[in-house]
Protein backbone atom coordinates (compact mmCIF):
# COMPACT_ATOMS: atom_id res chain seq x y z
CA UNK A 1 0.00 0.00 0.00
CA UNK A 2 1.60 3.14 1.42
CA UNK A 3 5.05 4.37 2.93
CA UNK A 4 5.14 7.76 4.25
CA UNK A 5 7.48 9.93 6.23
CA UNK A 6 6.73 13.00 5.71
CA UNK A 7 3.65 12.98 7.09
CA UNK A 8 1.54 12.63 4.21
CA UNK A 9 -1.88 14.18 4.73
CA UNK A 10 -3.83 12.02 2.44
CA UNK A 11 -2.23 8.63 3.56
CA UNK A 12 -2.99 9.65 7.25
CA UNK A 13 -6.32 11.21 6.32
CA UNK A 14 -7.33 8.19 5.07
CA UNK A 15 -6.41 5.94 8.07
CA UNK A 16 -7.68 8.42 10.82
CA UNK A 17 -9.95 7.33 13.52
CA UNK A 18 -12.99 9.86 12.19
CA UNK A 19 -12.57 8.45 8.70
CA UNK A 20 -12.75 5.31 9.57
CA UNK A 21 -15.77 6.08 12.15
CA UNK A 22 -17.80 7.55 9.67
CA UNK A 23 -17.88 4.35 7.51
CA UNK A 24 -19.41 1.39 8.53
CA UNK A 25 -17.91 -0.96 5.77
CA UNK A 26 -14.39 -0.37 5.98
CA UNK A 27 -12.95 -3.01 8.74
CA UNK A 28 -10.88 -0.72 11.66
CA UNK A 29 -7.01 -1.79 11.20
CA UNK A 30 -4.63 -4.63 13.28
CA UNK A 31 -2.17 -1.39 14.31
CA UNK A 32 1.36 -2.56 14.97
CA UNK A 33 3.78 -0.61 16.70
CA UNK A 34 7.63 -1.35 15.41
CA UNK A 35 8.90 -2.55 12.53
CA UNK A 36 11.79 -4.85 13.63
CA UNK A 37 11.95 -8.70 13.29
CA UNK A 38 8.64 -8.68 15.40
CA UNK A 39 6.80 -6.44 14.17
CA UNK A 40 7.11 -7.56 10.37
CA UNK A 41 7.41 -11.46 10.91
CA UNK A 42 4.03 -10.31 12.08
CA UNK A 43 3.31 -8.89 9.08
CA UNK A 44 3.72 -11.56 6.93
CA UNK A 45 2.15 -14.72 8.82
CA UNK A 46 -1.25 -12.38 8.79
CA UNK A 47 -0.51 -11.61 5.05
CA UNK A 48 -0.38 -15.30 4.64
CA UNK A 49 -4.03 -15.87 6.37
CA UNK A 50 -5.69 -12.59 4.73
CA UNK A 51 -5.24 -10.33 2.24
CA UNK A 52 -8.25 -7.76 3.22
CA UNK A 53 -7.38 -7.23 7.11
CA UNK A 54 -5.64 -3.55 6.80
CA UNK A 55 -2.74 -3.65 8.50
CA UNK A 56 -0.71 -0.24 9.68
CA UNK A 57 2.86 -0.16 11.01
CA UNK A 58 4.28 3.11 13.23
CA UNK A 59 7.78 3.02 13.78
CA UNK A 60 10.24 5.85 15.38
CA UNK A 61 13.12 4.77 12.93
CA UNK A 62 13.22 4.25 8.77
CA UNK A 63 11.02 1.46 8.76
CA UNK A 64 13.78 -1.22 6.71
CA UNK A 65 13.72 -4.09 7.38
CA UNK A 66 16.82 -5.99 8.42
CA UNK A 67 17.94 -9.20 10.89
CA UNK A 68 18.96 -7.64 13.95
CA UNK A 69 21.36 -10.72 14.93
CA UNK A 70 23.75 -10.23 12.10
CA UNK A 71 24.82 -7.15 13.46
CA UNK A 72 26.98 -9.13 15.61
CA UNK A 73 28.53 -10.91 13.00
CA UNK A 74 28.88 -7.93 10.15
CA UNK A 75 32.00 -6.42 10.85
CA UNK A 76 34.89 -9.02 9.96
CA UNK A 77 32.44 -9.88 6.56
CA UNK A 78 33.15 -5.85 5.59
CA UNK A 79 28.97 -5.35 5.47
CA UNK A 80 28.70 -1.71 5.29
CA UNK A 81 25.41 -0.82 7.79
CA UNK A 82 23.62 0.04 4.30
CA UNK A 83 23.99 -3.46 2.84
CA UNK A 84 22.30 -5.13 5.99
CA UNK A 85 19.00 -3.96 5.59
CA UNK A 86 17.20 -6.58 3.23
CA UNK A 87 14.10 -4.78 2.10
CA UNK A 88 13.44 -0.75 2.31
CA UNK A 89 10.54 0.64 4.10
CA UNK A 90 8.45 1.09 1.02
CA UNK A 91 8.96 -2.45 -0.58
CA UNK A 92 8.06 -3.64 2.68
CA UNK A 93 4.91 -1.83 2.56
CA UNK A 94 4.24 -2.64 -1.31
CA UNK A 95 4.81 -6.49 -0.27
CA UNK A 96 2.87 -6.82 2.87
CA UNK A 97 0.32 -4.39 0.97
CA UNK A 98 0.12 -2.61 4.77
CA UNK A 99 0.44 1.76 5.46
CA UNK A 100 3.84 2.67 6.84
CA UNK A 101 4.09 5.09 8.93
CA UNK A 102 7.95 5.73 9.70
CA UNK A 103 9.43 8.31 11.53
CA UNK A 104 6.22 8.43 13.10
CA UNK A 105 6.02 8.06 17.38
CA UNK A 106 3.10 6.79 19.12
CA UNK A 107 2.50 9.03 22.35
CA UNK A 108 -0.55 7.91 23.78
CA UNK A 109 -2.84 4.75 23.38
CA UNK A 110 -6.39 4.89 24.24
CA UNK A 111 -7.57 1.39 25.34
CA UNK A 112 -11.02 2.18 26.18
CA UNK A 113 -11.60 4.44 22.90
CA UNK A 114 -9.42 1.58 21.06
CA UNK A 115 -7.27 4.95 19.14
CA UNK A 116 -3.84 5.85 19.32
CA UNK A 117 -2.00 9.00 19.20
CA UNK A 118 0.42 9.48 16.51
CA UNK A 119 2.95 12.59 15.84
CA UNK A 120 5.45 12.54 12.77
CA UNK A 121 9.34 13.10 14.05
CA UNK A 122 9.70 14.94 10.87
CA UNK A 123 7.04 17.77 12.20
CA UNK A 124 6.44 17.28 15.53
CA UNK A 125 3.79 19.66 14.99
CA UNK A 126 1.75 16.97 13.43
CA UNK A 127 -0.53 14.61 15.11
CA UNK A 128 -3.16 12.15 13.86
CA UNK A 129 -5.56 9.67 16.08
CA UNK A 130 -6.05 6.33 14.52
CA UNK A 131 -8.43 4.52 15.56
CA UNK A 132 -7.69 0.04 15.62
CA UNK A 133 -9.47 -3.06 15.78
CA UNK A 134 -6.44 -4.91 17.88
CA UNK A 135 -3.21 -3.15 18.53
CA UNK A 136 -0.02 -5.18 18.99
CA UNK A 137 3.01 -3.85 20.57
CA UNK A 138 6.47 -4.55 18.82
CA UNK A 139 8.37 -1.99 20.79
CA UNK A 140 11.52 -4.32 20.90
CA UNK A 141 14.44 -3.69 23.74
CA UNK A 142 17.21 -1.35 23.99
CA UNK A 143 21.01 -1.84 25.18
CA UNK A 144 21.17 -1.50 28.99
CA UNK A 145 23.85 0.85 29.83
CA UNK A 146 26.06 1.37 33.10
CA UNK A 147 24.85 4.08 35.57
CA UNK A 148 25.82 7.85 34.79
CA UNK A 149 27.12 6.52 31.29
CA UNK A 150 26.04 7.69 28.27
CA UNK A 151 26.33 6.60 24.40
CA UNK A 152 27.88 9.56 22.44
CA UNK A 153 28.82 7.76 19.48
CA UNK A 154 32.45 8.21 19.76
CA UNK A 155 34.43 7.10 22.40
CA UNK A 156 31.40 4.86 23.90
CA UNK A 157 28.73 3.02 21.68
CA UNK A 158 26.01 0.36 22.37
CA UNK A 159 24.72 -1.93 19.08
CA UNK A 160 21.26 -2.97 19.22
CA UNK A 161 19.98 -1.45 15.93
CA UNK A 162 21.51 -0.79 12.13
CA UNK A 163 21.72 2.78 13.21
CA UNK A 164 23.95 2.13 15.93
CA UNK A 165 25.80 -0.30 14.29
CA UNK A 166 26.56 2.21 11.51
CA UNK A 167 27.92 4.78 13.63
CA UNK A 168 30.12 2.14 15.49
CA UNK A 169 31.21 0.70 12.36
CA UNK A 170 31.87 4.20 11.25
CA UNK A 171 34.15 5.37 14.03
CA UNK A 172 36.05 2.04 14.02
CA UNK A 173 37.23 2.21 10.54
CA UNK A 174 37.87 6.15 11.13
CA UNK A 175 40.10 5.35 13.65
CA UNK A 176 41.85 2.37 11.81
CA UNK A 177 42.81 5.04 9.05
CA UNK A 178 44.18 7.46 11.47
CA UNK A 179 46.15 5.02 14.01
CA UNK A 180 49.29 3.26 13.06
CA UNK A 181 48.99 1.49 16.24
CA UNK A 182 45.80 -0.99 16.69
CA UNK A 183 41.87 0.33 17.68
CA UNK A 184 41.72 -0.69 21.40
CA UNK A 185 38.28 -1.76 22.05
CA UNK A 186 36.97 -2.90 25.36
CA UNK A 187 33.79 -4.71 25.68
CA UNK A 188 31.91 -4.31 28.43
CA UNK A 189 29.80 -7.36 29.39
CA UNK A 190 30.99 -10.94 28.41
CA UNK A 191 27.19 -12.88 27.77
CA UNK A 192 26.03 -13.47 24.03
CA UNK A 193 26.67 -10.10 22.98
CA UNK A 194 29.87 -9.14 24.19
CA UNK A 195 31.50 -12.42 23.09
CA UNK A 196 29.82 -12.42 19.88
CA UNK A 197 31.14 -8.83 19.21
CA UNK A 198 34.48 -9.84 20.56
CA UNK A 199 35.17 -13.06 18.03
CA UNK A 200 33.96 -10.78 15.27
CA UNK A 201 35.99 -7.63 15.90
CA UNK A 202 39.00 -9.48 16.20
CA UNK A 203 37.97 -11.31 13.07
CA UNK A 204 38.06 -15.06 13.42
CA UNK A 205 34.72 -15.43 11.15
CA UNK A 206 36.57 -14.87 8.08
CA UNK A 207 40.02 -17.15 9.16
CA UNK A 208 42.16 -14.08 8.97
CA UNK A 209 42.87 -12.41 12.44
CA UNK A 210 43.17 -9.35 12.33
CA UNK A 211 45.72 -6.99 13.24
CA UNK A 212 44.62 -3.57 13.32
CA UNK A 213 41.73 -3.90 16.65
CA UNK A 214 42.96 -5.10 19.79
CA UNK A 215 39.62 -6.55 21.94
CA UNK A 216 39.35 -6.71 25.57
CA UNK A 217 36.21 -8.27 27.71
CA UNK A 218 35.13 -7.02 30.94
CA UNK A 219 32.88 -8.79 33.13
CA UNK A 220 32.13 -9.47 36.74
CA UNK A 221 31.62 -12.85 36.10
CA UNK A 222 34.27 -15.37 36.46
CA UNK A 223 34.01 -16.57 32.85
CA UNK A 224 32.23 -15.70 30.16
CA UNK A 225 28.62 -16.40 29.55
CA UNK A 226 27.84 -16.99 32.92
CA UNK A 227 24.31 -17.20 32.87
CA UNK A 228 24.33 -19.62 30.43
CA UNK A 229 26.77 -22.33 30.35
CA UNK A 230 27.94 -24.34 33.00
CA UNK A 231 31.70 -23.26 33.45
CA UNK A 232 33.23 -26.01 31.65
CA UNK A 233 31.65 -24.66 28.81
CA UNK A 234 32.30 -20.80 29.99
CA UNK A 235 36.11 -21.86 30.54
CA UNK A 236 36.59 -23.68 26.93
CA UNK A 237 34.96 -20.79 25.39
CA UNK A 238 36.85 -18.57 27.17
CA UNK A 239 40.33 -20.42 26.09
CA UNK A 240 38.89 -20.45 22.58
CA UNK A 241 38.88 -16.57 22.11
CA UNK A 242 41.60 -16.26 23.92
CA UNK A 243 43.60 -18.15 21.27
CA UNK A 244 42.13 -15.84 18.92
CA UNK A 245 43.23 -12.92 20.40
CA UNK A 246 40.47 -11.86 23.09
CA UNK A 247 41.97 -10.64 26.33
CA UNK A 248 39.61 -10.73 28.84
CA UNK A 249 39.20 -8.95 32.58
CA UNK A 250 36.85 -11.56 34.19
CA UNK A 251 35.75 -10.80 38.06
CA UNK A 252 36.30 -7.45 37.84
CA UNK A 253 34.02 -4.28 39.02
CA UNK A 254 33.83 -1.54 37.12
CA UNK A 255 34.41 2.01 39.31
CA UNK A 256 34.17 4.35 36.34
CA UNK A 257 34.97 4.61 32.87
CA UNK A 258 35.74 8.10 31.69
CA UNK A 259 36.62 9.91 28.40
CA UNK A 260 38.95 13.22 27.47
CA UNK A 261 36.16 13.71 24.83
CA UNK A 262 35.77 17.57 24.30
CA UNK A 263 32.59 19.55 23.09
CA UNK A 264 32.31 22.57 21.26
CA UNK A 265 29.85 24.46 24.00
CA UNK A 266 28.25 26.19 21.22
CA UNK A 267 27.89 23.57 18.50
CA UNK A 268 27.95 20.49 20.60
CA UNK A 269 30.11 19.01 18.35
CA UNK A 270 32.92 16.58 19.54
CA UNK A 271 35.97 18.47 18.49
CA UNK A 272 38.78 15.88 20.25
CA UNK A 273 38.95 13.26 17.06
CA UNK A 274 41.71 11.00 18.95
CA UNK A 275 39.09 11.19 22.17
CA UNK A 276 40.05 8.04 24.21
CA UNK A 277 38.51 6.22 27.24
CA UNK A 278 39.81 5.24 30.84
CA UNK A 279 38.22 2.30 32.64
CA UNK A 280 38.64 1.79 36.17
CA UNK A 281 38.31 -1.34 37.85
CA UNK A 282 39.03 -3.14 41.31
CA UNK A 283 40.36 -6.94 40.25
CA UNK A 284 41.81 -8.90 42.75
CA UNK A 285 41.25 -6.68 45.25
CA UNK A 286 43.75 -4.17 43.31
CA UNK A 287 42.57 -1.28 40.97
CA UNK A 288 43.52 -0.98 38.05
CA UNK A 289 43.09 0.77 34.55
CA UNK A 290 42.65 -0.03 31.22
CA UNK A 291 42.88 3.02 28.21
CA UNK A 292 41.10 2.44 25.19
CA UNK A 293 39.89 4.00 21.70
CA UNK A 294 36.14 2.53 21.95
CA UNK A 295 33.74 0.95 24.58
CA UNK A 296 31.41 -0.96 23.63
CA UNK A 297 28.76 -1.61 26.36
CA UNK A 298 27.28 -5.00 25.96
CA UNK A 299 25.40 -6.10 29.46
CA UNK A 300 21.88 -7.33 28.15
CA UNK A 301 18.58 -5.67 26.90
CA UNK A 302 16.24 -3.50 28.59
CA UNK A 303 12.59 -4.29 27.31
CA UNK A 304 10.82 -1.28 25.88
CA UNK A 305 7.77 -0.83 28.41
CA UNK A 306 7.69 3.06 28.84
CA UNK A 307 4.47 3.11 26.18
CA UNK A 308 2.57 0.31 27.99
CA UNK A 309 3.07 1.54 31.42
CA UNK A 310 1.96 4.65 30.84
CA UNK A 311 -1.69 2.78 28.97
CA UNK A 312 -1.75 1.14 32.73
CA UNK A 313 -0.78 -2.12 30.81
CA UNK A 314 0.34 -4.78 33.05
CA UNK A 315 4.71 -5.41 33.32
CA UNK A 316 6.74 -7.27 34.67
CA UNK A 317 8.37 -6.01 37.85
CA UNK A 318 10.23 -8.76 40.09
CA UNK A 319 13.61 -9.33 39.28
CA UNK A 320 13.74 -13.36 39.83
CA UNK A 321 10.69 -15.12 39.94
CA UNK A 322 9.99 -18.68 38.27
CA UNK A 323 7.79 -18.94 35.06
CA UNK A 324 4.20 -19.92 35.25
CA UNK A 325 4.90 -22.52 33.12
CA UNK A 326 7.10 -25.15 34.62
CA UNK A 327 8.94 -26.22 31.50
CA UNK A 328 9.64 -22.52 30.54
CA UNK A 329 13.34 -21.56 31.14
CA UNK A 330 14.04 -19.33 34.35
CA UNK A 331 14.58 -15.66 33.19
CA UNK A 332 14.90 -12.17 34.35
CA UNK A 333 11.86 -10.58 34.76
CA UNK A 334 10.84 -7.57 32.58
CA UNK A 335 8.86 -7.02 29.71
CA UNK A 336 4.92 -6.70 28.97
CA UNK A 337 3.12 -9.26 30.73
CA UNK A 338 1.08 -11.47 28.44
CA UNK A 339 -0.72 -14.91 28.14
CA UNK A 340 -0.31 -17.92 26.27
CA UNK A 341 -2.60 -15.67 23.89
CA UNK A 342 0.30 -13.19 24.03
CA UNK A 343 -2.72 -10.60 25.54
CA UNK A 344 -1.86 -7.97 27.52
CA UNK A 345 -4.09 -6.81 30.37
CA UNK A 346 -5.68 -4.71 27.72
CA UNK A 347 -8.37 -5.90 25.72
CA UNK A 348 -7.66 -5.66 22.02
CA UNK A 349 -3.96 -5.14 22.96
CA UNK A 350 -1.30 -7.54 22.12
CA UNK A 351 2.41 -7.65 22.84
CA UNK A 352 4.89 -9.93 21.02
CA UNK A 353 9.13 -9.76 20.66
CA UNK A 354 11.78 -8.37 22.93
CA UNK A 355 9.30 -6.22 24.62
CA UNK A 356 7.07 -9.50 25.65
CA UNK A 357 6.88 -11.58 28.74
CA UNK A 358 5.26 -14.24 28.15
CA UNK A 359 3.88 -16.38 30.63
CA UNK A 360 6.92 -15.15 33.37
CA UNK A 361 9.31 -16.04 30.74
CA UNK A 362 11.46 -13.53 28.51
CA UNK A 363 13.26 -14.47 26.30
CA UNK A 364 14.42 -11.80 23.39
CA UNK A 365 15.10 -14.39 20.26
CA UNK A 366 14.82 -15.29 17.23
CA UNK A 367 12.55 -18.57 17.57
CA UNK A 368 10.64 -17.48 20.71
CA UNK A 369 9.77 -14.56 18.46
CA UNK A 370 8.57 -16.61 15.21
CA UNK A 371 6.58 -18.87 17.36
CA UNK A 372 4.24 -15.85 18.45
CA UNK A 373 3.95 -14.26 15.45
CA UNK A 374 2.61 -17.36 14.06
CA UNK A 375 0.24 -17.61 16.79
CA UNK A 376 -0.92 -14.35 17.33
CA UNK A 377 -1.43 -13.83 13.47
CA UNK A 378 -4.05 -17.20 14.06
CA UNK A 379 -6.25 -14.71 16.64
CA UNK A 380 -5.69 -11.44 14.56
CA UNK A 381 -6.77 -12.96 11.17
CA UNK A 382 -10.31 -14.13 12.18
CA UNK A 383 -11.31 -12.37 15.55
CA UNK A 384 -14.45 -14.77 15.01
CA UNK A 385 -12.56 -17.81 15.50
CA UNK A 386 -10.85 -18.94 18.84
CA UNK A 387 -7.79 -17.78 19.69
CA UNK A 388 -4.71 -19.45 19.26
CA UNK A 389 -1.91 -20.34 22.06
CA UNK A 390 1.29 -20.09 21.42
CA UNK A 391 3.24 -23.13 21.24
CA UNK A 392 7.05 -23.38 22.05
CA UNK A 393 8.89 -26.45 21.24
CA UNK A 394 12.61 -26.46 23.11
CA UNK A 395 14.46 -23.40 21.67
CA UNK A 396 18.26 -24.23 21.22
CA UNK A 397 19.90 -20.69 20.94
CA UNK A 398 23.22 -20.74 18.81
CA UNK A 399 25.91 -18.15 19.91
CA UNK A 400 27.73 -17.05 16.81
CA UNK A 401 31.63 -17.30 18.40
CA UNK A 402 33.39 -18.95 15.20
CA UNK A 403 36.13 -19.57 17.33
CA UNK A 404 34.42 -21.93 19.07
CA UNK A 405 30.74 -22.55 18.20
CA UNK A 406 27.71 -23.29 20.65
CA UNK A 407 24.46 -23.99 20.59
CA UNK A 408 22.65 -23.68 24.08
CA UNK A 409 19.33 -25.23 25.31
CA UNK A 410 18.27 -23.43 28.58
CA UNK A 411 17.03 -25.98 31.37
CA UNK A 412 13.16 -25.37 32.51
CA UNK A 413 13.01 -23.39 35.45
CA UNK A 414 11.47 -26.09 37.88
CA UNK A 415 15.18 -27.48 38.50
CA UNK A 416 17.59 -25.90 40.25
CA UNK A 417 21.38 -26.22 39.74
CA UNK A 418 21.54 -28.81 42.42
CA UNK A 419 19.17 -31.16 41.71
CA UNK A 420 20.85 -31.40 38.29
CA UNK A 421 23.76 -32.96 37.02
CA UNK A 422 25.81 -32.35 33.58
CA UNK A 423 26.49 -35.43 31.38
CA UNK A 424 29.76 -34.35 29.36
CA UNK A 425 31.60 -35.75 26.67
CA UNK A 426 34.96 -34.03 25.03
CA UNK A 427 37.59 -34.33 22.66
CA UNK A 428 40.01 -31.55 22.11
CA UNK A 429 37.74 -30.08 19.13
CA UNK A 430 34.32 -30.53 20.58
CA UNK A 431 32.47 -31.15 23.65
CA UNK A 432 28.72 -31.98 24.48
CA UNK A 433 27.48 -31.57 28.01
CA UNK A 434 23.41 -32.86 28.54
CA UNK A 435 21.56 -31.82 31.86
CA UNK A 436 19.50 -34.29 33.64
CA UNK A 437 17.41 -34.50 36.63
CA UNK A 438 19.47 -36.54 39.15
CA UNK A 439 16.27 -38.57 40.21
CA UNK A 440 15.73 -39.45 36.45
CA UNK A 441 18.72 -39.79 34.67
CA UNK A 442 17.13 -40.59 31.49
CA UNK A 443 15.38 -37.18 30.61
CA UNK A 444 17.07 -34.37 28.96
CA UNK A 445 16.20 -31.12 30.50
CA UNK A 446 18.92 -29.10 28.15
CA UNK A 447 22.39 -29.42 26.90
CA UNK A 448 25.22 -27.58 25.51
CA UNK A 449 27.00 -28.07 21.98
CA UNK A 450 29.98 -26.50 22.08
CA UNK A 451 32.18 -27.29 18.63
CA UNK A 452 31.01 -27.92 14.90
CA UNK A 453 30.76 -31.47 15.29
CA UNK A 454 28.82 -31.08 18.96
CA UNK A 455 26.19 -28.96 16.86
CA UNK A 456 25.21 -31.88 14.56
CA UNK A 457 23.53 -33.46 17.75
CA UNK A 458 21.04 -30.54 17.94
CA UNK A 459 18.11 -31.38 15.99
CA UNK A 460 18.75 -35.43 17.84
CA UNK A 461 18.78 -33.49 21.60
CA UNK A 462 16.40 -31.50 21.33
CA UNK A 463 13.52 -34.23 19.71
CA UNK A 464 14.04 -35.55 22.99
CA UNK A 465 13.51 -32.18 25.43
CA UNK A 466 10.07 -31.78 26.50
CA UNK A 467 8.00 -28.82 24.84
CA UNK A 468 8.07 -25.55 27.03
CA UNK A 469 4.99 -24.08 25.97
CA UNK A 470 1.53 -26.73 24.24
Amino acid sequence: MQSTNNADSAILDSISSNDAQLSNTEPQPVIIIGSGMAGYTLARELRKLTTSLPIVMVCQDSGDSYAKPTLSNAYAQNKLADSIANASAAKMAETLNLTLLNFHQVIDINAAEQVIVVRSLVNEASQTTLAYRDLVLATGAHSRLLPNLAVNHQTIFAVNHLDEYKSFQQRLNTLKSQKSAPVKVAIIGAGLIGCEFANDLIGQNTGNQTTDITVAVFDKAARPLAQQLPSQAGIMLQDALTQSGVTFYLGTDITSITTNLNKNITTNINTNDNATVTISFDRDKQSQTFEADIVLIAIGLVANTDLAASANIAIASSQHINPTVTHLPRTVQQGIKVDAYLATSAEHIYAIGDCANVMGSYMPYVMPLMNQAKALAKTLADPNMAPTKVAYPAMPVAIKTPSLPLVVLPVSGQYSDDQLYWQTTQTTDFMVMTAHPKDDPHSILGFVLAGKEAAKQRLTLTKQVADWLS
